[in-house]
This record gives structure tokens, sequence and C-alpha cells, in this order.
């Protein structure tokens, strides 16, 4: 593994490393973005924030937004595998977006803004409006990812607000004791809104990806897209062995 450029920045310490094909971003030795362009399915946890939109059919899903976007793995995934008319990326950290323009490439597929995302969300509303909206925001403290910013019944209506007809919500989690509790569940509102579900994990974590919709996530066409990029890229071939789902499941 090589280090290609390595700063300490306000207290934080960034290290963007290769190995192999791939490119990764370490903030405060904790890996925040790791990116291959010949295997954009490599059975890692970005490949499970991307998976869901790939229950739908190719090139259907025109607008993404990104909450916590990072340096851009899954942002390079969406563009690549669904690609939408429109890829919006909202960061806190600046230098992370500008590590994801000079290391990973994403400048020319999407909008990245600087901003905190809550409140940016909450000045969206009304504004503007997505097909898929993926919440991944998380920070780190000593050493460990830290969710930044509550759960509650208030966010995810926000989030629901931005969501057009049919789209999907998709969240990073990762305490899965808590997935019962969240308010899409709980909320009559929110969960007469979104009946239909599908949860992905890999073995050896405990990241739990679960998306929302109101229509179904098409198993179908998850298979025909799956087809379609290992047929493309032959590296990603028997990567989805790797992938845990779980369809409506259980509380």
């Amino acid at each position: 593994m090589a280090i290609l450029w390595q700063q300490t920045i306000d207290g934080n310490h960034y290290e963007v490393r290769t190995a192999g094909a791939s490119v990764r971003l370490y903030r405060n030795g904790v890996n925040h973005s790791q990116w291959n362009p010949k295997r954009p399915l490599a059975g890692s946890i970005w490949d499970l924030i991307t998976l869901p939109t790939l229950h739908r059919p190719f090139k259907s899903l025109k607008d993404v937004l990104i909450l916590g976007y990072g340096a851009g793995a899954v942002g390079r995934q969406i563009s690549e595998l669904v690609m939408p008319e429109r890829v919006v990326g909202v960061e806190l950290d600046p230098i992370h977006l500008s590590i994801a323009c000079g290391f990973f490439g994403c400048s020319k597929d999407c909008n990245l803004i600087a901003d905190d995302a809550v409140e940016w969300v909450y000045e969206s509303i009304e504004k503007a409006s997505y097909d898929v909206i993926i919440d991944d925001l998380y920070a780190e403290e000593g050493g460990i990812a830290m969710r930044c910013v509550p759960m509650d019944v208030k966010w995810c209506e926000a989030l629901a607000k931005l969501l057009k007809p049919r789209g999907m919500l998709i969240f990073n989690i990762i305490e899965p004791e808590k997935i019962k509790n969240l308010p899409i569940f709980r909320s009559p509102k929110l969960k007469k809104r979104f009946t239909e579900r599908v949860m992905y994990r890999i073995d050896g974590y405990e990241n739990r990806i679960i998306a929302f919709s109101d229509t179904p996530f098409d198993l179908n066409c998850l298979g025909a897209q799956l087809k379609r990029i290992k047929k493309k890229y032959p590296s990603c071939r028997r990567v989805e062995e790797r992938y845990v789902k779980s369809r409506n499941f259980k509380l």
C-alpha cells in the first residue's frame, strides 16, 4: 500500500493511499472512501449503499442526493453503475471534497456542496426533489465511526419531503439493534408511505444498509443489473456472493 498524499489539517490527519488499482481515503485512521475503477463493485460496505438502486431499471433514477459524501466512493459507484442525470453530494468536510475531486475524479460527475447536511436539507425542502436520497452521515471519534445526526422523526420526515413518488431512502446504520426503533417503523405517517424495504449486510461488519420505498424492490431487475455490470467489468464476477440480503424482513 502506497501513500499518495497525507496532511494534518485542523487536528485531523488525512491520508490518501493506493492498494493495487484502488484509491482509499483515511481520516484519523478510519477508512472513509474506497474506489477501484476496474472493479466498481468490490464486495465492500460501499457496495451495499449502491445495491438498492440496482433494483430499478438501468438509467431510470434521474436525481440522486448523497448526504455525507466523503471522498466519493458511493458517488463514483452511482455515477458509473446507475448513470443518473444528476448527483448532488453534501459534505461537511471541505477537505474530503478536495480529495474527491483531486484523487477520486468526482468533479465531472457530481455537484459537490461543502455544507452542513442538516441545515442544507431543511433549507432545500420545497426547492428540489430526488429519486434517491442516501443518508451516510458519520464522523469518527477515537478512530470509531459515530453518527452525527439524530435519527428521529423530524429528520426522516424532512428527507421524505425531498423524495419523489416511487423514490427510495437509503440509510447506513452502524448499530443494527436500533433498526427496529427507526422512525419509519414508528411514525404512522412514514410507515404508511414507505411500505417496501430491503436490507443488506456483509459478514464481519456491523453495518446494515436499509432502503425504504413506496414501490417494491424488483429482484429480477437486480439480477439483470448485476449481469450487465459483470459483463462490463469481469473483475466483479461473483462479488454478489459477499452480500447478505433481507427483503421486507421482520423486525
